[in-house]
């Protein structure tokens, strides 16, 4: 799940270094093993360049930023046992010097707390040496979904090609939306064996955007891969896609025995949006990185490889992550990718050749597992003194090598964008940029892929467009005020939002292209298809409105302690028969039982009246379980479907076809088929998305909401 803001901190108390560990120790143990990434310099640079010795090593230093542990003499570490007296999570405890790097970084971020988010991060795109690689690997490979995350692992695989083994490969990818390192790895295997080598199943699981009891927050909306890769993600009996569960864990762990048989390769590369809590960063991600460890421990195959994205490691419980990776794994390093943006905490910790009949792993895995069960890890895994004092010796030289890495980073970016840049620092730069692009198409040997080896060469326009929100604006100490402003300042401040977002709206909308004619999209009944899942206890997200309209609804909330989203008496009509349902009638111990109650009676009055007009008035259709039934209503049971946006919100069906009752009956014995609101959707998640039906809902629901909003703030 890639999660790209810059991290920033108000200013912490100071604290002094503790002497130690140098960096020059931990330079010395950075270099590649024997064999890996070795370059000279006289074969490097093409003869048009003749740069200084100063921008040679640094395109090199861009992508030589890695660390390995060295295992003792004897090449193990062993885990602890609990027969030395102490078990798993029974003590609590840092590690001094590690929480002093931690302040001398955060004392660095928090230089970042009054640069407006959006300028900053386009100053550091613009500075990042390595910012050419995506658009070159766009327009000149033609490669495949195509984002930073693409980039990532596509030079963590050849960084260690010893990740994958073969051209026969079983990968499970954990919080893996957008889906950028499944098509890296369908290039990197392509492009190194031929096309009758390659024996390639892959899974993957993320927190399902279709399941609207996950929050934004945690979240990754982008579905253009998953719609059309839909039977290979795994989003679990709930539905949820939520990996931090002991059951979804096991499910998880059938399917794979069931669909891929032995797992060679597992990837993770889920985070959580911190950038309004990021000196907590670390521990916001501490149970998510738990369980991907555990997920991988669990179900990868012995001589497998894994690889998880982690950040800054000063916290006892990453301590003892690391620790458990290393003595299950021959080989364990830290890497940061060259396009990994310089200024993050971002790393990649790569392991290899997994050692699964370790006696004491598997006698400990059990009782990780039980963590999973709700709660959090806060613990460290093990005892203190359970830990090597040659392994916590390495460990700190690593945090200080990537502590001095973004430390520099975010300081040169300061100063650029402090400074004005001289027409010979942008040349620069440009040469800098252009050299590191270079470097990596040599060094990774990146080649075209045939179109037919695309995952979704059939579907390609569908992932075309780039896909970007801006959720946050201003400074971390811009919106570390507004937190603290009166009612009316917040209200005034919402009013300067939503006249923002109204007129976003009206440039994005062209009514020619999206506008559903009254024959809709032809009369071609669906078949029911079942989506079951965990009820939804609260609708927290929608991929049928836009996402500013859903934080726009938590700050109104927040104020006027009711759920917004209701407002104006939304209602479902038959105006000829003079009938109503009014939605906020109905109540429920949650969201889903409360709308289970209004389509049931909704669908009985189908039956009953058989109207020639049915009216959805002033009412948000933001589920797979409403926009489902609208769509089977529409495709079937109604011959028309209109939309009105304004001034009147309507969603009209009209023309009843022949076969009106029995299509009608059969949906409602699906919908009295659920137990206790777990039916999440009724037809196939492919006929709600990415289509003029999805467009015209989508507006529907945006400009209704607006205008609802801009009711309430009193514009």
């Amino acid at each position: 799940m890639e999660i790209s803001h810059e991290t920033r901190l108000a200013p912490p108390g100071g604290a002094v270094l503790r002497n130690g560990c140098g960096l020059g120790a931990a330079a010395g143990n950075s270099t590649s093993p024997p064999g890996r990434n070795h370059h000279n310099r006289s074969n490097y640079f093409p003869r048009r360049h003749k740069p200084e010795t100063s921008l040679y090593d640094e395109v090199m230093g861009t992508f030589d930023k890695s660390f390995v542990y060295l295992k003792p003499k004897d090449g193990i570490w062993s885990l602890p046992s609990e027969d030395n007296g102490r078990g798993l999570f029974s003590e609590y405890y840092q590690f001094d010097s590690l929480q002093e790097l931690k302040i001398k970084l955060n004392e660095v971020k928090s230089q970042l707390n009054d640069y407006p988010i959006i300028e900053w991060s386009a100053h550091t795109r613009r500075k990042n040496p390595a910012g050419e690689i995506p658009w070159r690997l766009k327009t000149d490979i033609k490669a495949e979904f195509v984002t930073i995350a693409w980039c990532k692992l596509f030079e963590c695989l050849n960084k260690c090609p010893e990740m994958v083994k073969g051209p026969q490969l079983n990968s499970l990818h954990l919080c893996e939306a957008p889906g950028a390192f499944i098509t890296a790895l369908n290039h990197y295997l392509f492009t190194r064996y031929s096309e009758n080598e390659v024996q390639w199943k892959w899974l993957a699981t993320t927190l399902n955007p279709y399941y609207e009891g996950n929050p934004m927050d945690k979240m990754i909306p982008d579905d253009r891969f998953i719609l059309y890769t839909l039977e290979n993600w795994l989003f679990h009996k709930d539905f949820t896609g939520n990996i931090i569960s002991k059951a979804n864990l096991e499910h998880m762990k059938q399917q794979c025995e069931q669909r891929l048989g032995e797992v060679h390769l597992i990837t993770a590369d889920g985070s959580i949006d911190c950038v309004d809590a990021p000196d907590c960063q670390e521990e916001t991600v501490d149970l998510l990185h738990f369980a991907e460890i555990v997920t991988a421990l669990e179900i990868l195959a012995d001589g497998g490889s894994f690889v998880v994205k982690m950040f800054t490691l000063f916290e006892a419980t990453s301590v003892c992550k690391l620790f458990l990776l290393n003595c299950v794994f021959q080989e364990v390093q830290v890497f940061k990718p060259c396009t990994s943006k310089r200024g993050n905490s971002e790393v990649y910790v790569i392991c290899l050749n997994y050692q699964k009949n370790n006696a004491a792993l598997q006698s400990i895995l059990p009782k990780l597992r039980e963590q999973l069960n709700g709660g959090k890890v806060l613990m460290p895994l093990f005892a203190k003194a359970s830990l090597p004092r040659e392994f916590l010796l390495q460990h700190e030289i690593m945090c200080r090598l990537f502590m001095s890495y973004q430390s520099k980073a975010i300081e040169s970016n300061i100063q650029s964008f402090e400074i004005k840049p001289t027409k010979v620092r942008i040349k620069n730069l440009q040469t800098l940029r252009a050299l590191v692009c270079d470097e990596y198409f040599r060094r990774y040997k990146v080649r075209k892929l045939p179109e037919n080896l695309k995952i979704l060469y059939k579907s390609n326009a569908a992932i075309d467009k780039g896909y970007k929100v801006q959720i946050y604006n201003g400074s971390y100490s811009e919106r570390e005020m507004l937190k603290c402003i009166t009612v009316e300042e917040q209200i005034f401040q919402l009013r300067k939002q939503l006249n923002d977002l109204e007129k976003c709206f009206a440039d994005a909308w062209d009514s020619s292209d999206h506008e559903l004619k009254p024959s809709g999209d032809g009369n071609r009944p669906l078949p029911i298809t079942i989506y079951n899942g965990q009820p939804i206890a609260t609708l927290k997200s929608s991929l049928f409105t836009h996402i500013h309209m859903l934080v726009m609804r938590e700050k109104l909330n927040g104020i006027y302690a009711t759920d917004v989203l209701w407002y104006g008496d939304p209602q479902v009509v038959f105006p000829r028969e003079c009938y109503s349902l009014k939605y906020n009638e109905f109540h429920g111990p949650n969201f889903s039982e409360q709308q289970e109650k209004f389509f049931k009676l909704l669908l009985e009055n189908l039956l009953k009246h058989q109207p020639s007009v049915v009216k959805f008035q002033n009412m948000p259709i933001l589920s797979h379980y409403a926009a489902s039934i609208i769509r089977y209503l529409s495709l079937g049971v109604y011959k028309s479907l209109e939309f009105s946006y304004h001034p009147v919100f309507e969603i009209t069906l009209a023309e009843p076809c022949d076969n009106f009752a029995s299509l009608t009956e059969h949906l409602y014995k699906a919908l009295c088929c659920s137990c206790s609101g777990d039916i999440l959707c009724f037809v196939n998640i492919l006929e709600l998305h990415y289509n003029n039906f999805n467009k015209s809902l989508k507006h529907y629901n945006n400009t209704l909401l607006l205008e609802n909003y801009k009711s309430i703030l009193g514009n």
